[in-house]
Parts: structure tokens; sequence; C-alpha cells
């Protein structure tokens, strides 16, 4: 019998792009670093949560991450704006919070969230639920 090992499993087969909406360019930039040295990965920070929708429209994301506590704006009525557009309707969000509260996670889901984690999450986790979500 062989012993050659297997070619490493592709979780994806398509470009990724990630459209991270949240009010803090820290968080934004630390994100980006996280997934600089991803391949096939294309990633935006939408910093404006009033533009986001916009933003979204034009870029095409394959998954949206958004924060859920930004000034002005309600982080679960976003969700469901996300999933009451056509453009965004069908693209995996997740969810990003510093909250880890069931009440808010049950809230995030049953807006229209695919997932739910909480800031800042480990780089490894990260790139395994973008991979995962894009993939769907």
């Amino acid at each position: 019998m062989s012993t050659t090992p297997a070619a490493p499993i592709a979780l994806t087969q398509h470009h990724i792009k990630v459209l991270l909406v949240d009010d803090q360019r820290i968080v934004g930039e630390t994100i980006r670093r996280m997934l600089v040295d991803i391949p096939d990965l294309e990633y935006r920070f939408c910093a404006d949560p009033n533009l986001a929708l916009a933003e979204a429209e034009a870029f095409r994301p394959t998954v949206l991450l958004q924060d859920l506590i930004m000034p002005g704006v309600d982080g679960i009525e976003m969700v469901r704006a996300f999933r009451a557009n056509a453009a965004t309707a069908a693209v995996p969000l997740i969810v990003l919070s510093s909250k880890e509260e069931p009440t808010t996670k049950a809230e995030a889901f049953g807006a229209g969230a695919n997932d739910y984690l909480v800031k800042l999450p480990d780089k490894l986790e990260v790139v395994a639920r973008i991979r995962y979500h894009s993939a769907a």
C-alpha cells in the first residue's frame, strides 16, 4: 500500500470576498492583518454603518462580518436590513460582538445571522468560519 499523503482539501473553490462593518478602525485593521496572507481572499472594511448596504451591493461579498454595537445604528436592525436587501439576503453573515450573552446571540440569529463570534477571536477561528460560510 502507498503511504503518500493525501492532498489538502480545499475548503473553497472560489474567490472569497469579506466585508467587515464595524465603527472601530482598530478592529478593521486587526481583521485585515488576520486575513492578509490568505490566498484568494479579498477584504474590505466599512467603518460607517450607514454606508454598509451600498458598500455590500457594490463589493458583492461572499461573507459579511458585522459588529452589533455601533453609534447611531441598531446592529440587530442592520442584520435584518442585510437580509431584506436582494443583493445581500443570501450572503452568510457573521456577527462580531463584545457581548457573550445568550439573549443577544438569540436576537442575532433570530434576525438572520448565520454565526456569532465574540471580539476579537483567534485568527484560526476567523479564517475557518469565513471559509466555511463562504463555501455555502
